[in-house]
């Protein structure tokens, strides 16, 4: 007998090119087969930690949705806090994700992968 299997894990992104100091924002779409997941009344957070055992993240994502009824929104890692998770290192590597909630229900992870960011050149 052949079971079939049930994905029940996030979608695989992995993020590179993030820079200390820069804007680092990229929009994006959520969508499940295809269509928009409607984001009406969904809270969305995403962080990266070093490790995902780490008790606190290096790095908040900003996330604004725009188009809510399309899954639409924006999603920036603040230079900050990147230039700050970097230390004296000229690049750092880890992990993140991306969760979708209300206040009615457990967190879904949509998106998670792996995340690498790195020393900007021009700085002040």
């Amino acid at each position: 007998m052949t079971c079939v299997v049930v994905p029940l894990g996030p979608a695989c992104v992995d993020i590179t090119g993030v820079r200390a100091g820069d804007r680092n924002e990229m929009a994006f779409t959520i969508t499940s087969a295809g269509a928009p997941v409607d984001l009406t009344g969904q809270t969305l957070s995403a962080q990266a930690r070093k490790k995902a055992t780490d008790p606190s993240p290096a790095v908040t994502a900003i996330i604004t949705v725009t188009d809510a009824v399309a899954g639409k929104g924006t999603m920036r890692w603040p230079g900050a806090e990147v230039r700050t998770s970097l230390g004296t290192a000229d690049k750092w590597t880890g992990v993140w994700d991306l969760q979708a909630g209300d206040p009615a229900s457990d967190p879904v992870t949509l998106v998670a992968g792996k995340f690498s960011a790195v020393l900007d050149v021009t700085r002040p």
